[in-house]
């Protein structure tokens, strides 16, 4: 990328770029005798300017830091257009710099091989599901009860369905609803909003999420994991995109996270869909916790690409059947054809 810095006073400041990649990475040399502040700035079509997010990074007389920030998540979230990097501190002097993006290259199957299907004892098909005290029991694998966790591919056109399936019927939660009601029409289905999850960056703020309030739902998370429960998909993971959160995720909150599912729903098979975003930052604590409580991942990182994203789709319809058009900051995530390929690889690893 060709981005030059200008000092300006006790602040060093990135001429404006744009950017779709997966992450920006700042990584500078600099000496200065105080704390140094590192801030992305966000910019929309017009100019008007936000600030994104700040790293602080302790005073060195010859030190290096890395600082890096996912452009697509301010695109959908602030409509972001442009980007300025600032570098602030008193005496500060930058002695190098470089800017690169970078995006994850998936691996094909790389999900776990950890078998968990089996039958029940009465011969029907079932899965192993582990208990909070580490012990397996097997429950039917045909569910009656399932919930969606899920962020922006869940939920984000009208509130109501997948950013950005072109209509109610078009994102990877009807596809795979369908498919389970063909088999049992009497299951139920329930949606969970997730990204204040991804979003956290204290404990303070993922309790609140858990306990308190989803601003998004009106109503604690941890009120939907019911006893009842028998099929949780996990679609978490995209918006952990910047040190502090995935700091968070990886000591505290998704270990939590996954104990506080396994104390109120026991008997609820999980599969965790990660990858369409933010995968080099998750991939490896979704495969540890995976692992552990044997959890089923499915890894869509490898469906990510050109074709499947919403580059062509222009308008999209809202749940009264109005005919909207689609935000072009939008347009890497999923469109349809994108959404048909995750349902039929959640579908797949079913095996209903």
């Amino acid at each position: 990328m060709d981005i030059t810095f200008l000092k300006k006073g006790k602040e060093a400041v990135s001429s404006r770029f744009s950017s779709t990649a997966e992450t920006v990475k700042l990584t500078v040399k600099y000496r200065t005798d105080t704390d140094v502040r590192v801030t992305v700035r966000c910019y929309d079509a017009l100019g008007a300017m936000c600030e994104g997010y700040t790293q602080v990074y302790p005073a060195s007389d010859s030190g290096e830091l890395v600082f890096c920030f996912d452009p697509v998540s301010f695109s959908v979230y602030k409509n972001a257009e442009t980007f300025e990097i600032a570098i602030t501190a008193d005496g500060l002097s930058v002695e190098s710099f470089s800017v690169t993006e970078e995006n994850y290259t998936a691996i094909s199957e790389t999900e776990d091989t950890l078998i968990n299907t089996t039958l029940t004892e009465d011969g029907e098909k079932g899965v192993y599901v582990t208990q909070l005290n580490g012990e397996r029991i097997t429950v039917p694998r045909i569910p009656q009860k399932v919930l969606f966790v899920g962020n922006s591919l869940v939920f984000s056109m009208f509130r109501a369905y997948g950013m950005c399936a072109s209509a109610p019927d078009k994102d990877y939660y009807h596809h795979v609803t369908e498919h389970i009601r063909k088999i049992n029409p009497s299951c139920t289905f329930f949606k969970q909003h997730g990204a204040y999850f991804e979003h956290a960056e204290s404990m303070e703020a993922f309790d609140e999420w858990c306990y308190r309030n989803d601003t998004f739902d009106g109503k604690p998370a941890m009120e939907s994991f019911t006893p009842d429960l028998d099929l949780i998909f996990l679609q978490l993971g995209d918006n952990i995109n910047n040190d502090s959160k995935q700091a968070l995720f990886e000591k505290k909150s998704g270990d939590l996270l996954i104990e506080r599912i396994k104390e109120r729903c026991p008997k609820a098979r999980i599969l965790w869909i990660h990858g369409w975003y933010s995968q080099t930052r998750t991939v490896g604590k979704i495969t540890a916790l995976c692992k552990k409580w044997g959890i089923e991942r499915v890894d869509i990182s490898a469906l990510h690409t050109k074709e499947n994203e919403a580059q062509t789709q222009k308008t999209c319809v809202s749940p009264e059947g109005m005919i909207c058009a689609v935000d072009p900051y939008w347009i890497s995530h999923p469109g349809d054809l994108g959404m048909k390929r995750i349902a039929d690889k959640i579908i797949t690893k079913l095996d209903l």
